[in-house]
């Protein structure tokens, strides 16, 4: 197969490396199910950079039939008008390697908004590939609630349904966004990170010393701030507690500065970003509740499931993807979303007292957790991928 993935990465490659910023695939478990003796070749569209950095590294390279077609790195200061720019060099980058991508069979992309001009421009090239956009995550309401801009949201939407309607099928993440986004192509498609072999044993509480955890980007969307916060009214209600934040993004440095503030600075530890999986997976074991609180919009929560797999109960918001994991008082709890912090905090602490005075409910839903863990391994939904695929490069 002759595969081009639609990114927003930053690569080098050299003749044995490619170095990605993001987590491309599991070497093991190939691309969505293909191993990569299976695939010819390998075009990705994202960013190139010229030096070696730290990031994911793959050891295959341009020798082994991976191309990676895009314009130098640029930074998006400016929301829109950077990224008109980098889409413009983008598809200038694709014409000009189009030899390179005549004889592609699949063109696969997470959709963001560079993905319906890149479709629109690859479909005059590729004369016979198939399409496939990706919905991951509710992209046009999370970029609206971070630029309060109404406009911006309708572009993305329009943006959006080019794509879709472009491509030959459109696979969606979840039941969320399936109810929202479906068209006459979409198919729900799920993924996930984990492994059987990773799957942990059930957990016990210690109410004499509680380990909350929060993973995810810093970002505005992902509300961290509102763990530190749980953090801080359990103290002072007398608990032991202590917090693990694992990730990096623009808050970083706030929540560094709100953790001191708070005098908080000795019972929270920043493990900033990890591109150790297993390193993750030992942080879950170490930890008993993860805080998830979201506002409205995920797709699904990885870091849900990464967390159940470990026997962590779980607290989120409904914001979306959480609610088709969890369910709620049997293998963790849900909570309204709430725009006033301190009823957001108070639930979140009311549920882990709960579960302090409760040991044995904690350790039931841990066991519901392993079970259910079971239902979401990287290995079944690679096959489901895998003949999604196939069936579709065979209806010519």
């Amino acid at each position: 197969m002759k595969l081009c993935l639609i990114t927003k990465n930053k690569f080098y490659l050299d003749a044995n490396n490619l170095i990605s910023d993001g987590l491309l695939w599991y070497e093991e478990y190939g691309i969505s199910g293909f191993k990569f003796e299976e695939i010819e070749k390998l075009v990705l569209i994202g960013f190139k950079v010229k030096e070696k950095f730290d990031g994911y590294v793959y050891n295959w390279g341009s020798k082994n039939g991976i191309f990676i077609i895009g314009p130098n790195f640029r930074e998006e200061k400016r929301y829109i008008f950077d990224r008109l720019i980098n889409i413009f060099f983008t598809l200038k980058e694709i014409w000009k390697n189009r030899k390179i991508l005549k004889d592609i069979d699949l063109v696969f992309a997470p959709f963001f908004e560079y993905v319906a001009f890149e479709f629109l421009l690859l479909k005059l090239i590729c004369e016979k590939a198939k399409f496939i956009v990706y919905i991951i995550g509710d992209y046009p309401e999370l970029n609206y609630r971070k630029k309060k801009n109404k406009f911006l949201k309708y572009f993305l939407l329009v943006l959006q349904k080019i794509s879709q309607k472009i491509a030959n099928e459109n696979w969606i993440l979840s039941q969320y966004l399936l109810k929202k986004y479906r068209t006459n192509k979409s198919v729900l498609v799920r993924t996930s990170s984990l492994k059987e072999s990773q799957i942990g044993l059930f957990k016990t509480i210690n109410p004499k010393e509680i380990k909350l955890i929060f993973v995810g980007r810093l970002a505005e969307e992902k509300n961290p701030h509102t763990s530190i916060f749980v953090l801080k009214a359990l103290r002072e209600k007398g608990y032991s507690a202590f917090l693990k934040i694992v990730g990096d993004g623009d808050l970083k440095n706030y929540l560094l500065d709100l953790a001191n503030k708070l005098n908080l600075k000795n019972y929270v530890n920043f493990y900033g970003w990890m591109k150790d999986f297993n390193k993750i997976i030992e942080l879950y074991s170490q930890s008993d509740i993860l805080i998830f609180p979201s506002r409205p919009g995920e797709g699904l929560g990885l870091v849900v499931l990464e967390a159940i797999s470990q026997g962590l109960v779980v607290i989120a918001t409904k914001c979306g993807g959480p609610e088709e994991i969890i369910e709620d008082g049997i293998n963790g709890y849900l909570i309204d979303y709430k725009e006033d912090e301190k009823c957001l905090i108070d639930e979140f602490v009311n549920k882990i007292e709960f579960l302090i005075k409760n040991p044995q409910i904690y350790e039931q839903i841990s066991k519901n957790n392993i079970e259910k863990a079971k239902e979401w391994t990287i290995e079944k939904f690679s096959k489901i991928q895998r003949e999604r695929i196939l069936k579709l490069l065979k209806n010519e």
